[in-house]
């Protein structure tokens, strides 16, 4: 009966943990300061010198079962306190305290697994939308080959219950992605940018909730770099209209080049590379800090010199191929291959 019994009322504590913490915290409290009161009162002379701390560090070794041996009660009362505060009370409240704790961590875990918690992590990168696994895993390698060390990313979808994969430095967030509580569960403050997949490929509205998206992200953290996936060019609108620093159109991109390699087979081989960070050189760009006296034709031949192959500058929402006569200006935005990523100040000649 009396087992019966304190096996419900462990039961009841622990599905209550707020209340059951506070309750079973302070039963503990209680019984290792009264186990150490009394072994400190009446052993005293059994142990010289004896201070309030050693009685309080007999007590919580006794109370998690470790037991050193190094002090031990030894006159009738303080063996009737230790049975009393440690084996009758003491051990069972342990037990209980012991079993919440594995509980709620176990909760966490699991919580986390199917992404109904909030991630603690910095300067990382969003991923919204699980369009497939396919799709992010591929999102995800291009990433790590970028970076030298992988950065934590943290996927944001409405759509899975869980990963269909294992990774320590991805995290999975699962919720509304026009939800702001989403993203503050994701960090978006302390992340260093959101990659917006589509939602589905074959579905016709996805360009629309993947641009509300762009909106409830772009109010929470006006500052945070966006780039964005968009299936139908005619719905580049619904993009402009929130901000949005790069808007790519990976089905129209993917169509042009299909005909491209048609008519010119090869094309597609050096795209595939140049845009890839796990082959070759790849294209990069950078943003000109400062004008220059030299034309872009210029700067173009003398960087063909160090290995570095300008393709276009970014001006005004238009990619100039033809450098004609043009000069670099404060804000182009230069797109050029290379081995690897250079700056401004290291493509442009001193002056």
């Amino acid at each position: 009966m009396i087992l019966f019994n304190f096996t419900r009322a462990a039961r009841r504590l622990r599905a209550r943990p707020a209340s059951g913490f506070s309750l079973i915290s302070s039963v503990l409290i209680l019984c290792v300061l009264g186990n150490a009161w009394a072994f400190y009162h009446f052993d005293r002379a059994y142990h010289d010198p004896l201070s309030f701390g050693d009685a309080l560090w007999y007590s919580v070794i006794s109370i998690t079962t470790i037991g050193y041996g190094d002090f031990y009660a030894q006159s009738t009362p303080a063996r009737i306190s230790t049975v009393f505060f440690i084996v009758l009370v003491g051990l069972s409240a342990f037990s209980i305290f012991f079993g919440m704790v594995i509980d709620v961590a176990a909760d966490r875990l699991a919580r986390a697994k199917k992404g109904l918690g909030s991630v603690v992590t910095k300067n990382h990168i969003l991923i919204v939308n699980f369009p497939s696994e396919t799709r992010v895993r591929q999102i995800i390698d291009e990433i790590y080959a970028e970076a030298g060390t992988p950065p934590e990313i943290v996927i944001v979808a409405d759509n899975i219950d869980e990963l269909p994969f294992h990774n320590p430095n991805i995290i999975f967030v699962r919720g509304s992605t026009h939800d702001s509580s989403t993203y503050q569960r994701a960090r978006i403050n302390d992340a260093r940018m959101a990659i917006l997949l589509s939602r589905d490929y074959s579905d016709a509205n996805s360009d629309a909730l993947v641009a509300a998206a762009v909106s409830v992200i772009d109010k929470l953290e006006p500052d945070l770099q966006i780039v964005a996936e968009c299936l139908d060019q005619r719905h580049r609108s619904l993009f402009e209209a929130v901000r949005c620093d790069a808007i790519v159109p990976g089905l129209q991109i993917a169509g042009n080049l299909l005909v491209q390699e048609a008519h010119d087979p090869g094309v597609s081989l050096m795209i595939e590379v140049i845009t890839s960070n796990q082959r070759g050189s790849t294209v990069y760009s950078t943003r000109a800090d400062n004008p220059l006296a030299t034309t872009y034709r210029e700067l173009a031949k003398t960087l063909l010199d160090h290995d570095v192959n300008m393709l276009a500058f970014n001006r005004d929402n238009d990619s100039i191929t033809d450098f004609a006569d043009h000069r670099p200006q404060t804000g182009d935005t230069l797109i050029y291959i290379a081995r690897n990523r250079h700056t401004w100040p290291q493509l442009t000649p001193n002056p």
